[in-house]
């Protein structure tokens, strides 16, 4: 996916990312990956709900196993509260197929096993970027036809 004017996709796009995942490692591991975005790391659903009220965050990644809320109830507590508005992508260790299929009824733009691998990340957030830009820019037109200055 190559940026505007044929550039390279860019690494630092403002999006707010919200990732939530219980495992500290895997956090280290998503920071050094995503370390030129504009991610906040939690560590349990309920801190990313709390996190979601005080914050726009536009995409969540979300770890599917964790204690409390797991990923598919935060998945569904998410689209039910912010709609389409927040984008949200499932990680998992899990080999269930159940899970992807929770996962995408539940509203998930995209499902990831881990390990995760970086390229596929960032192409999967540059892919979750590009939509939601090209949302905003019809939201825009559509806005100005009916409100014409």
């Amino acid at each position: 996916m190559l940026g505007k004017g044929g550039k390279n996709p860019v690494q630092n796009p403002e999006t707010p990312i919200l990732f939530v995942d219980d495992d500290p490692i895997i956090h280290g591991v998503v920071g050094k990956y995503l370390k030129d975005w504009n991610m906040t790391s939690v560590f349990s659903g309920e801190e990313a709900l709390d996190s979601l009220e005080k914050e726009n965050f536009v995409i969540v990644i979300t770890d599917l196993r964790m204690p409390g809320i797991g990923g598919i109830e935060l998945l569904h507590q998410i689209k039910a509260q912010y709609k389409n508005r927040v984008q949200v992508i499932v990680i998992t260790v899990s080999e269930d197929l159940d899970d992807l299929v929770d996962a995408l009824d539940g509203g998930a733009s995209d499902f990831l096993l881990k390990p995760l691998k970086k390229e596929v990340l960032i192409e999967v957030l540059q892919h979750t970027v590009s939509r939601i830009d090209r949302w905003n820019q019809s939201l825009n037109k559509l806005i100005s036809k009916q409100n014409p200055s």
